[in-house]
């Protein structure tokens, strides 16, 4: 048996490629607290949230925010990236400054926030962290259920 850091493994388990099983009887365990003991799949395919920790910053939020625009009322394709809080206003280019938006709402945005512009965003962007964490609550859920 091999032994993997704690992260790794909740990785492993969010991105499909192992669960979480209790060694007594190889069951599904739903106890992420205590020691994690794993069965890897290595043929098993990805799931398309792990795709957010590689590649450039503006793909990975396109990814993020599958090419919508995350702006209220606005159903169109995203095609561009746009900084919630700009940079000529001191916004940084972060995970939770950058929302995939199309060209015409970043155009009638501009150098404003979105409160400044009349504009709400869908949601509350969030880093890939947070975003794999809640998906490995999710599994562990859907292990128990099963």
């Amino acid at each position: 048996m091999m032994e993997v850091a704690r992260r790794k493994a909740i990785r492993a388990v969010a991105a499909g490629r192992a669960q979480v099983l209790n060694p007594a009887n190889l069951d599904r365990s739903v106890d992420p607290f205590g020691a994690i003991f794993l069965i890897i799949f290595p043929h098993a395919q990805a799931c398309s949230e792990s795709k957010l920790l590689m590649g450039r910053l503006d793909r990975r939020v396109m990814r993020r925010d599958h090419y919508t625009c995350q702006y209220e009322g606005c159903h169109n394709r995203a095609d561009t990236i746009d900084h919630i809080v700009p940079l000529c206003q001191g916004g940084r280019s972060t995970w939770q400054n950058l929302v995939a938006c199309c060209l015409p709402c970043n155009q009638y945005k501009g150098g404003r926030t979105p409160d400044q512009a009349g504009m709400r965003l869908k949601k509350v962007p969030e880093g890939p962290r947070a975003h794999l964490f809640r998906r490995f609550e999710e599994i562990l859920k859907e292990g128990s259920a099963a």
